[in-house]
């Protein structure tokens, strides 16, 4: 969606803020869960762009991407990124996401090891649709998934359901964390939110223009391209751009 949102990813940070020193002090049970859970999402996939050489290298050693290893990676991370102590895992949803994290990453370590391969393909929004795949084979009560608004999706599994666009529209015109208590999915009480997510310089790489394409690197304009390392045709979109964010959806009883 082309709109000009500088002023709103200016606001972003300063939200997560308010939600950090709220947590401390009145947020509800529910919402903590909520905010806990879409930021520890969030840090797993800053550290898969963190770590794209590391990722696509052919040969060397790999072991922080797997195991306890690749999460203590992923809390120094979210330490980092939010100025916080990575969440307790004293709630079965935060254990299963970190599981699922796990499994997520050994069920790509042959493509990981394979030396005859070089881009893997396992980008931050790769890693993130597998990992939300894999969580909803648990039968949790928990969905979590990166998605933007419809006409600009590419990932058919990542379309935006009726509320999330709903959602969209009001964040893109006033930007905030939307959280609804009142929410219903698969006929069963549930809460969400949506937590929308500044464009990102490493975005532009696959969704911006033909310059910002690690394929056209060293070459003549005349020979570059407008299809990503994806195989997906280039979005032209700059960081002013929406740029869609993080449905989280938790079962009430869930959390009783």
């Amino acid at each position: 969606m082309k709109k000009n949102t500088s002023q709103f990813y200016r606001i972003i940070p300063f939200l997560f803020c308010l939600v950090t020193f709220a947590s401390q002090a009145n947020l509800s049970f529910e919402k903590i869960i909520l905010n806990e859970i879409t930021k520890m999402y969030m840090s797993s996939m800053t550290f898969i762009f963190l770590n794209q050489p590391l990722i696509n290298q052919k040969g060397g050693n790999k072991e922080a991407l797997f195991g306890d290893k690749f999460i203590d990676n992923i809390k120094a991370t979210y330490q980092q990124k939010h100025n916080e102590e990575f969440p307790l895992l004293d709630h079965k949803l935060k254990q299963l996401l970190v599981q699922s994290m796990v499994e997520v990453m050994e069920d790509n370590k042959m493509l990981f090891n394979d030396e005859d391969i070089g881009f893997k393909g396992i980008i931050p929004a790769i890693f993130a649709a597998q990992l939300s795949a894999k969580l909803a084979t648990k039968g949790i009560g928990l969905k979590i998934k990166f998605t933007r608004t419809k006409e600009d999706i590419r990932n058919v599994l990542n379309i935006p359901d009726q509320w999330e666009s709903k959602v969209m529209a009001k964040i893109i015109e006033k930007p905030e964390i939307y959280y609804d208590e009142q929410a219903i999915i698969n006929d069963k009480p549930a809460y969400r939110q949506f937590t929308p997510l500044p464009m990102a310089p490493y975005c532009l790489k696959c969704h911006g223009s033909m310059e910002h394409n690690p394929l056209n690197a060293g070459k003549d304009k005349e020979e570059w391209t407008n299809i990503d390392m994806t195989g997906f045709e280039m979005e032209n979109w700059t960081l002013n751009d929406f740029g869609g964010g993080v449905s989280i959806s938790i079962e009430k009883s869930v959390l009783e």
